[in-house]
């Protein structure tokens, strides 16, 4: 469209040439230099213009300026509209028949003695109907909402015959048109001594460009509506053309020059001269000020409109020439190239401010250099947030390593930001984090039973996501382990102060990678939400704020990971780090627990109720549980082979019922019969022969629980003859049995400090977000977890890595039975554990990225960063002040001074 735009204007420099002469050298904006507030003083000239030639059109329609002095009088507040009214009749004249001959003819010869020649013609009698099309229209204007109260500024009637071959009226007998209106108030209300005075409010709130403000938005509105009355009014006289011209087998292009502007000047030219800014302008003599712009002058502005007038005429005249016809009169053919031009002034203001915008944004893209897509808007702030906040409130990657002390780590989890569509690699997102220190324990159900309580590190995040109309970013929870390592993660919400709600659960371990789609529903703000429920009755209002408050409490995302081998090493009441570089029995011991249900009191090191465990060595100790789990896997050995021979036998009898029938159906006969018997009668003695040897087997091979007793050797009595303080000590680790080593989780909590109660942080940034943020753009976002999870592994070493997908229920059982395992279901708790709680919100910008630049003249990066700072001020429970670097504090009060 700006293509076509500007190669009108090309066309139309000539005129502008010949109006302002040769001495002048205006040129169009975007090849002169200007500033930012010449686009605005460019705008109104183009604008004003436009606006002059649309009241001049009118006055050629009969709306003088003595006609406006006088409706304005009269008006009184009363709204102002135009009106066209048009009715048309058709009346049957008289009916007509002829006859018409064809002008060929048959001859035929008779033969015979008298050699007759006959010859015919064809005559057809035409019957014909003749009727009168007339047509009366008026252009008035009337006050109020009373027609007949109203100023009549033209009108015309005209009349044609038509002529049909059937007694059908072409056209109905009396028709009165809809009357076609559109208000002109608002236009008439910017006139000043009968000129249009037009100007752009810069301070208003809702002005953002030349283009994009509440004053162009009228106009623009107002031209849309000026077009569609045109419109309407063309439409109606083609409609009585096309009737005549089909009637009178007429060419139609005596009349396809109607609204053409060919000719006619539209002063709504995006112009500039490059003039030296200390110029003094002179006119008629005199001094009349400092020009500081490049926008052509107001006497510049008046020659146009005299042009405008003075083409219009002339075009006026030569169309009437070429394009009376008996329905369309000359006082008709000024009507529809007036309303023509006037469609097209309009039609060029439209294109003339989206031209100024396109300026905007060819010349951002100029200095930048490129297009700024949503992906390289991420890229800049994550470049910027590592540069705005002090050392100590950096945002991070989440992105943490699972470890134990400074030992390597058992594997990574991170959350993701997915850029694989942009070609780049995907990202982790950042977030501002902060640990908090002293947390008290948590817990969660493992069942309706057994409650686990766990401790240890505990982090809040806040997640600042962004998106740019329907650009939608898409992120993932990838969480991987090493060879022969592995931790459980469990994934859900916080349900209060103390509490977590388990949703998902599994079990990572030996080089495997598990991606999770995490999928943002955003929430509306608290602005949005007060709005709509502000006129629903208080039953409907009180279901909608409890509903929100569940809504918010959600947007509290969970991640538990929980390391498996210090809490093995808790359970089997074993030394810590005792099982770094046991990965047999680790594994063992992992496939017991999972595979057998097996329960950790039978695998645990026990130790002699008179000696200090503290003093047994650390080998002594592996030993004794290797011991425990070998037993054990002994007997699941033996009741496998059992399980083995019983399905043995039960196969062998079934082969011997198959043999029987077999022979049975072969046997005929009385001799035959008794051969049979006596193969039935060996065979017999034979199964019970076997079934006498299977009990013997089933005997020996029973297990003796009083054996497994011995084989346990559990010292539950002290030696004879102890002496009085070793009997004391023996009492009481006697009554202490099965607890050594497993405090109390009492005994575990540290000591008590200033604790945060989680679930109170999003009423804590609901409340900031309202207060806060102008924009109100800044919406609650609740993580939920996808459900295509994919998971990369290898079922041996030497095997190549498989994507598979994830029975996402069976492996929350697996998980939650090795956890009921380490905590003796709940009886000991979780230490070696962190909780990383993820508080996200979602900054929304209506359009995209350029667009909100260009055409909202909004800094995203500022909106942005008010946002992640309105966070991080809640996450940390400080001021902003302390949380920005010292010397990026002046620049952000700078623009956003309200949240200091």
């Amino acid at each position: 469209m700006q293509l076509a735009f500007k190669q009108k204007l090309s066309n139309g420099l000539s005129a502008v040439e010949r109006v302002l002469g040769t001495a002048r050298n205006p040129r169009m904006a975007d090849e002169v230099e200007h500033s930012y507030d010449d686009k605005y003083l460019l705008t109104e000239f183009m604008t004003g213009g436009g606006l002059g030639a649309v009241m001049t059109d009118l006055e050629v329609l009969g709306l003088t300026g003595d006609k406006i002095q006088e409706v304005l009088s009269k008006a009184q507040n009363r709204s102002i509209t135009l009106r066209f009214d048009a009715e048309t009749t058709c009346n049957f004249v008289k009916e007509k028949t002829r006859k018409v001959e064809d002008p060929t003819s048959h001859k035929t010869e008779v033969s015979g003695s008298t050699n007759l020649k006959i010859k015919n013609k064809t005559v057809t009698k035409i019957t014909e109907y003749y009727w009168n099309l007339s047509c009366t229209y008026s252009l008035s204007v009337y006050l109020g909402s009373d027609p007949n109260d109203s100023f009549l500024l033209l009108k015309d009637s005209s009349s044609t015959k038509l002529k049909t071959s059937t007694d059908s009226s072409p056209s109905p007998q009396s028709s009165k048109r809809d009357p076609i209106e559109i208000s002109l108030s608002w236009l008439l209300g910017l006139l000043e001594s009968c000129k249009v005075a037009f100007s752009i409010n810069r301070n208003s709130k809702t002005c953002f460009t030349p283009r994009r403000n509440p004053d162009v938005e009228k106009v623009l509105e107002f031209g849309n509506l000026l077009a569609v009355w045109c419109s309407k009014i063309v439409s109606f006289f083609k409609g009585l053309r096309d009737l005549e011209n089909r009637n009178h087998r007429r060419n139609r292009s005596n009349s396809s020059n109607w609204g053409s502007a060919d000719g006619v000047l539209i002063p709504v030219i995006p112009l500039l001269e490059d003039v030296n800014r200390n110029h003094l302008l002179i006119e008629s003599g005199e001094s009349i000020g400092t020009k500081t712009e490049s926008v052509l002058s107001a006497s510049d502005q008046a020659m146009f409109q005299e042009e405008h007038r003075r083409s219009l005429a002339e075009t006026i005249s030569r169309v009437q020439k070429g394009s009376n016809t008996d329905i369309i009169k000359p006082q008709a053919v000024t009507l529809l190239v007036t309303v023509g031009v006037m469609t097209n002034t309009v039609r060029a203001i439209e294109q003339a401010v989206e031209y100024v915008e396109s300026m905007l944004r060819n010349q951002l893209i100029a200095a930048i250099g490129k297009e700024v897509t949503a992906v390289d808007f991420r890229n800049y702030m994550d470049f910027h947030n590592r540069k705005i906040f002090a050392k100590d409130f950096e945002t991070r990657p989440f992105s943490y390593a699972v470890r134990t002390n400074d030992h390597s780590p058992d594997g990574f989890f991170s959350i993701e930001q997915v850029r694989q569509e942009s070609g780049e690699i995907d990202q982790p997102v950042l977030s501002v984090v902060k640990k908090i220190e002293g947390g008290s324990p948590m817990k969660f159900s493992l069942n309706a039973s057994s409650k686990v309580t766990f401790t240890g590190s505990q982090y809040i995040h806040s997640v600042i996501n962004y998106r740019f109309s329907t650009d939608v970013a898409n992120y993932n929870l990838v969480a991987s382990g090493r060879q022969f390592c592995g931790y459980v993660m469990v994934l859900g919400r916080i349900g209060g102060s103390d509490s977590f709600l388990p949703e998902h659960a599994i079990i990572i371990k030996d080089k495997s990678t598990l991606t999770i789609p995490l999928l943002m529903e955003e929430v509306p703000s608290s602005k949005q939400f007060k709005s709509a429920v502000e006129s629903l009755s208080p039953e409907q209002q009180r279901f909608a704020k409890a509903y929100r408050s569940m809504q918010l409490e959600s947007t509290l995302f969970g991640c538990c990971i929980f390391e498996l081998r210090p809490q093995m090493e808790r359970v089997l009441s074993l030394p810590v780090d005792s099982l770094i570089k046991e990965i047999k029995l680790t594994q063992d011991l992992t496939d017991l627990f999972l595979t057998y249900q097996i329960s950790a009191d039978l695998l645990s090191y026990q130790p002699d109720l008179c000696e200090d465990p503290s003093d047994v060595a650390t080998a002594v100790k592996i030993e004794a549980v290797k011991n425990n789990v070998k037993a054990v896997q002994e007997i699941i050995q033996k009741a496998k082979d059992e399980e083995l021979k019983e399905l043995e036998r039960i196969a062998e009898a079934e082969r011997y019922r198959n043999r029987i029938k077999k022979k049975k159906s072969r046997s005929k006969g009385g001799g035959m019969q008794r051969v049979w018997c006596a193969e039935v009668m060996d065979e017999c003695a034979e199964a019970m022969d076997e079934c006498e040897e299977l009990e013997c087997c089933e005997k020996m091979c029973e297990f003796d629980d009083d054996d497994f007793e011995n084989e346990a050797e559990p010292i539950t009595e002290c030696d004879e003859d102890p002496s009085a303080e070793e009997a004391s000590a023996c009492d009481e680790r006697s009554n202490n049995e099965g607890s050594v080593n497993d405090e109390v989780v009492d005994k575990e909590r540290p000591a008590k400090s200033k604790s945060i109660d989680l679930s109170s942080i999003p009423q804590q940034l609901e409340e900031k977000f309202e207060k806060l943020d102008p924009d109100d753009a800044l919406l609650p976002t609740i993580i939920r977890i996808g459900t295509n999870w994919t998971l990369v592994s290898q079922k041996s070493l030497l095997s190549k890595p498989v994507t598979s997908s994830v029975d996402q229920k069976s492996e929350k059982t697996r998980a939650f039975d090795l956890l009921d395992a380490l905590t003796r279901s709940g009886a000991l708790s979780i230490t070696n554990s962190s909780l990383h709680v993820v508080v996200s919100s979602t900054h929304c910008f209506d359009k995209s990225l350029m667009n909100t630049v260009i055409q909202d003249n909004n800094n995203p990066i500022e909106s942005v960063e008010r946002s992640i700072l309105i966070a991080a001020g809640v996450i940390h429970n400080t001021d902003v002040g302390s949380i920005l670097a010292p010397d990026q504090v002046e620049r952000v009060k700078s623009h956003s001074p309200q949240i200091f």
